[in-house]
């Protein structure tokens, strides 16, 4: 046993001293990713979130000729103004529109929709490649909703709970 103390103490300090340079290692590390990987970081993330208005529309969800719901298309672009994929929250709300007001957003026609992107399965579900964008279907509770004007608010939320908005009006024609 006499004999195998001295090695171990012969192995113990370049151990010890290999630990600590690690460590010191890992703070830089941290540091410059503070410093420049959170901005290089930030060149791919999220930068804007844009509701295609041309593609953004009442629908019949059911594919039944009744307005049912709002067919939303959402595209994320990163800093350089390509489209991306996001994960996070997406909240859309519908509003009765107000006309000549300086507040667009009148009454809230229903409640919120909240949808999760967190999941492989959510953007499967969503994710569109070929148009680069969010195909999402939000099923209006009430049916559908008297003719007029709208407004579609979305908030992106997203895990680092930072919070992306746009906004666009709808207009339900006349049935009939």
């Amino acid at each position: 046993m006499t004999e195998n103390q001295p090695r171990t103490r012969v192995w113990l300090l370049p151990c010890i001293a290999l630990l600590a340079a690690m460590a010191g290692c890992a703070h830089r590390c941290a540091n410059r990713l503070a410093d420049n990987g959170m901005q290089q970081l930030s060149l791919l993330m999220p930068q804007e979130i844009q509701i295609v208005e041309a593609f953004t529309k009442f629908a019949a969800l059911d594919k039944s000729d009744k307005v049912d719901g709002i067919e939303l298309r959402l595209r994320p672009l990163d800093s350089f103004g390509d489209p991306i994929k996001i994960a996070g929250i997406v909240r859309a709300e519908l509003y009765h529109r107000l006309p000549a007001s300086g507040k667009r957003e009148g009454m809230r026609v229903c409640p919120p929709w909240k949808i999760s992107l967190s999941t492989e399965q959510d953007e499967r579900k969503y994710w569109n490649p070929l148009t680069a964008m969010y195909e999402i279907p939000l099923k209006l509770p009430g049916g559908q909703p008297p003719d007029g004007q709208y407004v579609v608010d979305v908030i992106y939320t997203t895990p680092l709970d930072c919070r992306l908005f746009d906004q666009c009006e709808l207009n339900m024609p006349p049935s009939g």
